[in-house]
């Protein structure tokens, strides 16, 4: 990359162009600023370093003229500064300079600034070139941009999780149309209510970047994690020395880092009592003071909060702010648990199964009848996270074509709970094997056949389900599978 350097002084003129030329650059120097000009004007530089003070033209009238020029207004402008420019050098900055470097130079600050200047460069070089294109191009360009704004998309929606929530229940459709809402309302607080691992972060994320994406900042703070004592800094941030400990520099807190972005609070229920007026009076006022601060910062973040503990039942017994409760759910979506939507668990799993066996390179494309019957019949009391959990373990440990119930075999240790609960004597259709009330048969009998008799009823009770046959019986998966092995 050509550079041009304007610098009176011959020493440091020459010092100056030795240390770039050495840093691989070419640079050409001139102590007449004048003459520099007018050979900006006749050859492409695409930096110019100048020193401020010099006679006939000082720095910054340099840097008119060279902005003022078509033919060099794109160069960028780096001015060299002595402790008593300061004012000047900002000056310059407001007038578009590039960027200025103080006397004397440091040669890794100088080497810094220029490497900048020469990506800054090629980004400006690569516009030029589409702008000169654009007529010739503009159709396949677009197609381009389409199909990379669908990758990105994609990417978007595997990495933030939104892509796993579907629709295919009434409850799922009703809730995604009102993220729509939400997103579209920034200055409404949202309040998401539902069991651990039903995927309220996701349609927190969801509510943050909608269908076409958002590049403003998602901060999400999980109110659990954080000790009491640190929560305010943490979300107000602090002022230097605001408190024993605090960073030298101060800083920044979550309401900042938000910007016009989202605030995530995952389980606020746990946000200490003492805090939450203040965060009340952020939502009313839309601004708020570091710790220790004495400056007013403007908030201006969309709020969303999660949980899983019954949030009104905390306010009835005075665990949480009843005017604060009332201020996040001005915006209120309940995510049912899995177990409430059995519709969405075959198209949840298929998705799973297609992002897993893409992972992890894997054959599977699908998922067999009897593999969603054993998917249906689980309680999933972890919700979407159980399920998830557990195709990625199936697929982990397998592979085929198709998914099937044996690859869930482990799924079996949760249908043991489904068990029912043995009625007892007096209740109607009650029955009761009694071993000190039995008659026995006059004439021999094979008691091994007896019993494997009876466990091949419980096996065929339970569909062939061998965890919740052996748990009615009362005996080992072992010893059923010894049993049934004779």
């Amino acid at each position: 990359m050509r550079i041009l350097i304007v610098d009176d002084n011959l020493p440091s003129l020459q010092s100056l162009s030795l240390v770039l030329h050495d840093l691989g650059y070419e640079p050409t120097p001139f102590e007449d600023p004048v003459a520099a000009l007018a050979e900006a004007r006749t050859t492409w530089f695409p930096l110019i370093i100048t020193d401020i003070r010099m006679p006939g033209m000082d720095g910054l009238t340099l840097l008119s003229h060279l902005k003022e020029d078509p033919t060099t207004a794109e160069a960028d402008v780096v001015l060299i500064t002595g402790h008593g420019d300061m004012e000047t050098a900002v000056e310059a900055l407001r007038r578009g300079a590039y960027d200025y470097l103080n006397k004397p130079i440091n040669a890794r600050e100088l080497a810094a600034v220029v490497e900048r200047c020469a990506e800054h460069q090629a980004l400006l070089m690569e516009n030029r070139e589409l702008r000169e294109h654009l007529d010739e191009a503009v159709e396949e360009r677009a197609d381009t941009l389409r199909r990379e704004l669908e990758s990105a998309r994609t990417r978007l929606r595997q990495v933030t999780g939104i892509g796993d929530v579907v629709a295919a229940s009434p409850a799922m459709s009703g809730l995604l149309d009102e993220t729509r809402v939400f997103h579209d309302e920034p200055s409404v607080p949202v309040l998401i209510e539902g069991e651990t691992g039903t995927g309220k972060e996701v349609v927190a994320r969801l509510i943050h970047y909608g269908e076409s994406g958002n590049d403003t900042p998602f901060i999400a703070l999980n109110c659990a994690a954080i000790p009491h004592e640190l929560f305010e800094a943490e979300l107000f941030g602090h002022e230097p020395g605001a408190y024993t400990g605090s960073r030298a520099g101060g800083s920044p807190g979550k309401l900042e880092l938000a910007a016009e972005g989202t605030l995530f609070l995952d389980e606020v229920a746990e946000m200490p009592l003492s805090l939450q007026p203040k965060l009340l009076r952020v939502l009313e006022e839309r601004s708020f003071y570091r710790l220790g601060g004495v400056k007013r910062r403007e908030f201006k973040a969309r709020v969303v909060c999660a949980g899983n503990r019954d949030l009104a039942a905390m306010v009835e017994a005075g665990q949480f702010r009843r005017d604060l409760y009332h201020r996040l759910r001005v915006g209120h979506l309940r995510i049912p648990p899995l177990r409430e939507r059995p519709e969405d668990i075959p198209v949840l799993a298929g998705l799973f199964l297609q992002r897993e066996a893409m992972r992890k390179k894997k054959h599977f494309t699908a998922l067999s009848p009897d593999a969603l019957r054993l998917l249906g019949r689980q309680p999933w009391t972890g919700n979407v996270r159980e399920l998830e959990n557990a195709v990625e373990r199936a697929v982990l440990l397998h592979d085929g074509p198709a998914l099937t119930a044996r690859h869930l075999s482990f799924l079996d240790e949760h249908a043991m709970a489904e068990v029912p609960t043995p009625v007892t004597a007096g209740q109607p259709g009650a029955w009761r094997l009694d071993p000190d009330n039995l008659t026995l048969p006059d004439a021999p009998f094979d008691v091994e056949a007896l019993v494997d008799g009876l466990v091949r009823k419980a096996v065929e009770r339970f569909g062939g389900n061998k965890s919740r046959a052996a748990a009615y019986l009362g005996i080992s998966r072992f010893a059923l599978h010894r049993r049934l092995s004779k």
